[in-house]
């Protein structure tokens, strides 16, 4: 039997906390960070549900100011959280120290096998027919230059038809790739496969154009792979106006050198761990309603966006319930997965650990794509599960009524090793307009993030959380029930 105050006294318990914040003092050493989000950077007052217990849950978590100051002592005091280095081990006991002080019932590790790659120092610069340096970034699992200088002249090319029609010239060079920006899935290939397509023809290094569609001047990372038929030759991304660049300079006839350095190495795997915690459920406590983020991240800016803010999103969505004191049926579990960023082994290493209770994971949620202003849920099942997802997130598109959708689409990487075993996978969905001007780069830091909007991201997930977790029927075409109170969870579009 679920407590919870009428929503007339919610809202003036919020209001007389704000005001509270207002008038008390704040010392030196206090949080610069505050405990709620001001009234004024909320949303607009939109109707609420027919759901008194929804409609309190959503409301307080649109002025907790929890999420924020947990993503920024994420960012400040651990930084990012590179596989199998001295970061992530600080992120995996600041994850578990956090589960615990959030209440969880039960927080516990996994191990898992990882890659462990570091970058070392490295630089690039052109030296002739002009000399300037170049600000690069090695990418992730590329192996580095041996204790020495490359210097060869640089094979600039559009695309891979291009580089196809003239690879009889890339022995010796350094080829360097310049698309434009098509969208990060098509985009990224050059990044994934440059290395081995251009190593075949006798390249000695491959440089690319940042994967972005917009640059400030940094250079963006990522993971590449080697093919095993191929050369393993070094690879690095390039800002993108250094690339564009280059890429003129080779228009224009005037045939550019360049030196690079790299101390990029590949080591033996190491072991790293997810991190586990559970919400038991009051009367399922074998179901379990999973959501996530991943805790690793690369090696340059702080990683806010990726995925620090999935990791905390899922955190304080969990959080909340505990904070309403609503225990729902089912068990919430949240999990931040190690090892996204070089091949997803994290989840791997869950469906191996869980495949005996993959029937009882009643969904799987993952956000992965920032902290920018919410738009939905996007649904990797069947037909009949994301109807159902729709009608029962429908009260929520009071969060961002413009925008809100559920469509079917990818759920997650990490979650993708379960949804392929028959899990419903649910991708967390915001405004991705300038998630990819910071990705992977040194600019990806907590400056970024905007806390209304986390807030209403962290309101989104709850909500979903607690509709699947709570209400008593299963996912798919059965009649939705109805929660404590007597008013109806969902309505429809």
């Amino acid at each position: 039997m679920f407590q919870f105050a009428p929503r007339a006294i919610v809202g003036l318990i919020v209001l007389l906390a704000l005001a509270s914040c207002a008038q008390a003092p704040t010392p030196q050493d206090a949080p610069t960070v505050p405990e709620t989000i001001a009234a004024a950077d909320t949303p607009a007052p939109i109707p609420p549900s027919n759901d008194p217990v929804l409609d309190a849950l959503v409301d307080a978590a649109l002025v907790d100011g929890y999420a924020y100051e947990k993503l920024g002592e994420l960012c400040d005091t651990v930084g990012h959280r590179l596989t199998g280095s001295p970061g992530m081990k600080r992120a995996i006991a600041w994850s578990e120290a956090s589960m615990l002080a959030a209440g969880f019932d039960t927080v516990w590790t996994e191990p898992v096998v990882v890659p462990h790659w570091t970058r070392g120092k490295e630089f690039a610069r052109c030296v002739e027919p002009v000399e300037f340096d170049l600000d690069m970034l090695s990418m992730g699992l590329s192996d580095g230059t041996d204790g020495k200088t490359i210097e060869a002249e640089i094979m600039a090319v559009r695309d891979w038809d291009e580089f196809e029609a003239r690879a009889d010239e890339a022995e010796g060079k350094i080829v360097l790739f310049n698309p434009p920006w098509e969208g990060y899935g098509k985009t990224v290939q050059y990044r994934v496969h440059g290395a081995s397509t251009v190593a075949k023809h006798g390249a000695v290094a491959c440089l690319i154009r940042s994967v972005t569609g917009v640059s400030l001047g940094a250079p963006h990372t990522g993971m590449m792979r080697y093919a095993d038929d191929a050369p393993r030759i070094p690879m690095a991304a390039l800002t993108v106006e250094d690339a564009g660049r280059l890429y003129r300079m080779c228009e224009r006839g005037l045939k550019p050198r360049v030196q690079l350095s790299m101390e990029a190495a590949n080591h033996d795997s190491t072991t790293s761990y997810n991190v586990i915690g559970d919400i038991r459920g009051r009367e399922k406590p074998e179901e379990i309603v999973l959501i996530s983020g991943h805790l690793d991240s690369w090696d340059v800016g702080t990683c806010a966006q990726d995925d620090g803010a999935g990791v905390v999103l899922a955190l304080a969505a969990a959080r909340q319930l505990l904070q309403q004191d609503l225990r729902p049926r089912r068990t919430v579990r949240v999990v931040h997965y190690t090892c996204e960023e070089m091949g997803g082994s994290g989840g791997q290493a869950y469906l191996d650990a869980h495949r005996h209770e993959l029937d009882q994971h009643v969904m799987a949620l993952e956000s992965d794509s920032g902290s920018y202003a919410p738009r939905g849920f996007s649904v990797d099942a069947d037909s009949l599960i994301i109807a159902d997802l729709d009608r029962r997130a429908a009260p929520l598109a009071r969060i961002a009524p413009e925008h809100w959708r559920v469509w079917p689409g990818w759920s997650g990487v990490d979650i993708g090793y379960i949804v392929r075993e028959g899990v419903p996978g649910v991708g967390h969905r915001v405004d991705g307009t300038h998630y990819f001007d910071v990705h992977h780069s040194r600019a990806d830091t907590f400056e970024k993030v905007d806390p209304t909007d986390l807030a209403r991201n962290v309101a989104a997930i709850a909500g979903l959380t607690f509709l699947v977790a709570e209400t008593p029927a299963d996912l798919g075409p059965a009649p939705v029930a109805s929660l404590p109170g007597g008013s109806p969870s969902v309505g429809g579009h």
